[in-house]
């Protein structure tokens, strides 16, 4: 079994310095990564009144607002990798009425909160969505990692009108074009779903001695869309355009679609009160929605970290063993809950898949993948980096 370690870093004069907390003084250690909302963390400390009445921690100015914290983690010791870099936004000190009770909570946000803090009224003519990312991203001293949209958004047609904070905003971008928008420590990221990372190591349900989740559930959801319609009037030739998506984009992840059967009507949204510059943005649109309908199998569980051995990561792909061939397969993690107490290391997870039934190009066996950080296939500045071809038999 596995140990795991864990610390946690600041910044004192343009330096990088470690916080030492003792283990006794720590209640719980949490930190949430999810795709679609900002990174976040809480630290539960125990503190303690000393002899000349000053409370630990409670007086140090490493754990005041707006400071930086980065928490590291693994299951080597000098071995740590990044799990979220962010800043301190609130503190609540409780003072109960046994000394030995009284607590410490700090909670705060990744970068992604510097970008929410001023609603912006700002006009983008002639701009593609990807370059209005980098262009913004910039604005933070955020490094970026932004894949092309091709649609330019023509000023004698439309402007892009922002009328919200900067990651709100793009946000909104990201979602009509069926991407993911977030920072990870100093790097901002406008792009597709990366579903064909190499996987994160195997997450097996009762399977012996390599059992690592202690609870999973999954839910099929028959209702999704299968077929994206929108209809919009040229604002120069008056003439109706149509655009139309009806299969995702994405690598399927199993064997078995969403598909209906033959006589059963397929799952058809007509996009309306929705308006889009042109032909292109309108197809851009339909299919993101159409990708989006298309995760129809969603799994939620809590993995036991030390068993484990690893930190999984969201925005990456990982493989399930042990439930069966329906459910038995690679999944696209969305959530991640990384909790330290006493007690141990839990993760909590959600994960999505596209589809049914092993395709029969997953490897079971294997767990030494892993993401560092940046996955493979990336678009970095419009070259695509290379990414690993998944092998191995089915097990």
């Amino acid at each position: 079994m596995a140990h795991e370690f864990f610390s946690m870093e600041t910044t004192e004069g343009g330096k990088t310095v470690t916080l030492e907390i003792s283990r006794d003084e720590i209640v719980s250690i949490e930190v949430e990564l999810d795709t679609e909302l900002a990174g976040m963390f809480r630290l539960h400390l125990a503190i303690r009144q000393q002899r000349d009445g000053a409370w630990i921690y409670l007086d140090d100015e490493r754990f005041g607002i707006w400071k930086p914290i980065t928490i590291k983690a693994g299951f080597k010791d000098g071995d740590m990798e990044d799990l979220i870099s962010g800043y301190i936004t609130h503190v609540r000190p409780d003072f109960d009425p046994d000394l030995s009770r009284c607590t410490l909570e700090i909670w705060g946000m990744d970068g992604t909160v510097l970008m929410d803090r001023e609603e912006n009224l700002h006009a983008w003519p002639n701009e593609t969505d990807s370059s209005i990312a980098a262009q913004i991203f910039r604005l933070y001293g955020f490094a970026s990692v932004v894949e092309d949209t091709q649609v330019v958004h023509d000023a004698a047609v439309s402007t892009i009108i922002q009328r919200e904070t900067d990651i709100q905003f793009l946000k909104r971008l990201a979602l009509r074009n069926g991407f993911e928008c977030y920072v990870e420590g100093t790097t901002g990221f406008f792009l597709k779903p990366q579903v064909d990372a190499p996987p994160q190591p195997v997450l097996a349900v009762h399977f012996g001695a390599e059992t690592n989740v202690n609870r999973l559930t999954f839910e099929v959801n028959a209702l999704t869309p299968t077929q994206v319609t929108m209809l919009q009037v040229d604002r120069t030739s008056k003439e109706v355009l149509e655009a139309t998506a009806t299969g995702s984009q994405h690598t399927a992840l199993g064997a078995t679609g969403s598909t209906p059967p033959t006589g059963i009507p397929q799952g058809l949204v007509y996009v309306s009160r929705t308006a889009a510059t042109d032909l292109p943005e309108m197809a851009a649109l339909c299919q993101g929605l159409v990708d989006e309908g298309a995760w129809f199998v969603t799994a939620e569980g809590e993995i036991a970290g030390n068993q484990y051995g690893h930190i999984l990561r969201p925005r990456g792909t990982v493989t399930i063993k042990g439930v069966g061939a329906t459910y038995s397969g690679v999944y696209y993690v969305t959530h991640v809950t990384h909790t330290w107490t006493p007690s141990g290391y839990t993760q909590f997870f959600r994960a999505k898949r596209n589809a049914l039934m092993p395709t029969g190009t997953e490897d079971f066996a294997t767990s030494s993948a892993r993401l560092d950080g940046v996955l493979a296939g990336l678009f970095v500045g419009g070259a695509q980096l290379g990414g690993a071809q998944l092998g191995g038999a089915q097990r």
